[in-house]
Protein backbone atom coordinates (compact mmCIF):
# COMPACT_ATOMS: atom_id res chain seq x y z
CA UNK A 1 0.00 0.00 0.00
CA UNK A 2 1.31 3.31 -0.86
CA UNK A 3 2.99 5.60 2.00
CA UNK A 4 0.34 7.69 4.03
CA UNK A 5 -2.82 4.83 2.86
CA UNK A 6 -2.08 2.73 5.77
CA UNK A 7 -0.99 1.91 9.37
CA UNK A 8 1.79 -1.03 10.46
CA UNK A 9 -0.51 -2.50 13.37
CA UNK A 10 -0.26 -5.22 15.75
CA UNK A 11 -3.70 -7.26 16.46
CA UNK A 12 -3.93 -9.36 19.76
CA UNK A 13 -5.68 -12.31 18.95
CA UNK A 14 -6.31 -14.64 22.14
CA UNK A 15 -2.74 -14.68 23.55
CA UNK A 16 -1.26 -14.20 19.71
CA UNK A 17 -0.30 -11.41 18.54
CA UNK A 18 -0.09 -10.64 14.49
CA UNK A 19 1.78 -8.18 12.86
CA UNK A 20 -0.66 -6.26 10.00
CA UNK A 21 -0.60 -3.44 7.28
CA UNK A 22 -3.98 -2.09 7.34
CA UNK A 23 -5.58 1.00 5.26
CA UNK A 24 -6.61 3.53 6.80
CA UNK A 25 -8.79 4.84 4.67
CA UNK A 26 -11.98 2.71 5.51
CA UNK A 27 -14.33 2.46 8.59
CA UNK A 28 -13.86 0.59 11.47
CA UNK A 29 -16.68 -1.78 10.42
CA UNK A 30 -15.16 -2.24 7.05
CA UNK A 31 -11.79 -2.82 8.56
CA UNK A 32 -13.76 -6.09 10.83
CA UNK A 33 -15.15 -6.63 7.69
CA UNK A 34 -11.81 -7.08 6.20
CA UNK A 35 -10.13 -8.86 9.15
CA UNK A 36 -13.13 -11.43 8.71
CA UNK A 37 -12.18 -12.45 5.59
CA UNK A 38 -8.85 -12.71 5.81
CA UNK A 39 -9.17 -14.64 9.03
CA UNK A 40 -10.88 -17.35 7.25
CA UNK A 41 -7.75 -18.48 5.15
CA UNK A 42 -5.92 -19.00 9.04
CA UNK A 43 -6.41 -21.71 11.70
CA UNK A 44 -6.96 -19.21 14.70
CA UNK A 45 -10.58 -17.97 13.03
CA UNK A 46 -12.02 -14.22 14.72
CA UNK A 47 -15.14 -14.10 16.80
CA UNK A 48 -18.30 -14.14 14.50
CA UNK A 49 -18.68 -10.45 16.56
CA UNK A 50 -16.32 -8.40 17.96
CA UNK A 51 -14.92 -4.95 18.84
CA UNK A 52 -11.63 -3.92 18.29
CA UNK A 53 -9.82 -1.69 21.34
CA UNK A 54 -6.59 0.14 21.12
CA UNK A 55 -4.44 -0.92 23.61
CA UNK A 56 -1.38 1.73 24.05
CA UNK A 57 -3.74 4.67 23.76
CA UNK A 58 -7.79 5.92 25.57
CA UNK A 59 -9.11 5.74 22.66
CA UNK A 60 -13.03 4.45 21.68
CA UNK A 61 -13.27 2.68 17.73
CA UNK A 62 -16.55 3.84 16.71
CA UNK A 63 -17.92 1.35 13.58
CA UNK A 64 -18.58 4.16 11.73
CA UNK A 65 -15.71 6.36 11.98
CA UNK A 66 -12.58 6.31 9.05
CA UNK A 67 -9.54 4.83 10.75
CA UNK A 68 -7.95 7.62 9.69
CA UNK A 69 -9.77 9.99 11.62
CA UNK A 70 -8.28 8.97 14.94
CA UNK A 71 -4.41 9.24 16.02
CA UNK A 72 -3.69 5.63 15.30
CA UNK A 73 -0.01 5.18 14.00
CA UNK A 74 2.36 2.48 13.02
CA UNK A 75 3.29 0.66 15.75
CA UNK A 76 -0.31 0.96 17.64
CA UNK A 77 -1.61 -2.52 19.09
CA UNK A 78 -5.44 -3.76 18.70
CA UNK A 79 -7.65 -6.61 20.65
CA UNK A 80 -9.89 -8.44 18.87
CA UNK A 81 -12.23 -8.69 22.00
CA UNK A 82 -15.09 -10.76 21.56
CA UNK A 83 -18.65 -9.30 22.30
CA UNK A 84 -22.25 -11.15 22.86
CA UNK A 85 -25.19 -10.35 21.18
CA UNK A 86 -28.08 -9.88 23.55
CA UNK A 87 -31.07 -11.50 22.05
CA UNK A 88 -34.26 -9.47 22.64
CA UNK A 89 -37.27 -12.03 23.38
Amino acid sequence: MNKGTSISIGLQVGNQIVDLQIPNQVSVARLKELLLESFELLPNRLPASFELVVLNKPIHLADNQLIVDYPLGNGDQLLVKETVKEINE
